[in-house]
């Protein structure tokens, strides 16, 4: 089960893992803002189109790591030993200086999301230069591919 935080998704153990969350990152603070006023104004609900500046999320994260009591640091131990997920990429994008932007796919609550609105949410993303785009399942991370250009 997912906590709820209103900047920063993230499980229990106090992990990141944003469940049911495209998640891309941006090199520029603008196109990351552009791409987010474009899903507000594709109809997406500001409580769930997240953007977080490099240093927030870089905050966040140390934020996360200090809070953690004794059996979430325990937990964490082991998901970090076999973590495939990559949610640690976007740390490292951070450091990069790049920020991330966080999109709901569907409720918390389904377990499958319509790969339409994936599809809908990277094309926004892509449009305003957003990279590593993935898309967190409840029991899966998936790498979403570039749309494939149509050659001239």
């Amino acid at each position: 089960m997912q906590a709820d935080s209103p900047k920063f998704p993230q499980t229990r153990v106090g992990s990141l893992y944003p469940t049911n969350y495209v998640v891309c990152a941006f090199d520029e603070l603008e196109d990351a803002k552009q791409a987010l006023q474009a899903f507000q104004d594709a109809g997406f609900d500001s409580r769930t189109a997240r953007l977080m500046e490099s240093h927030e999320a870089l905050e966040r994260t140390r934020e996360l790591l200090h809070n953690r009591n004794r059996l979430q640091r325990f937990f964490s131990s082991f998901q970090n030993a076999t973590d495939e997920t990559g949610a640690d990429v976007y740390g490292f994008e951070a450091r990069l200086g790049h920020h991330i932007l966080f999109v709901r796919a569907c409720s918390a609550y389904i377990r499958t999301c319509s790969t339409e609105e994936i599809d809908q949410i990277r094309d926004i993303m892509e449009r305003f230069h957003g990279h590593t785009i993935k898309f967190f399942s409840q029991w899966w991370v998936e790498d979403i591919p570039p749309r494939k250009k149509v050659g001239h």
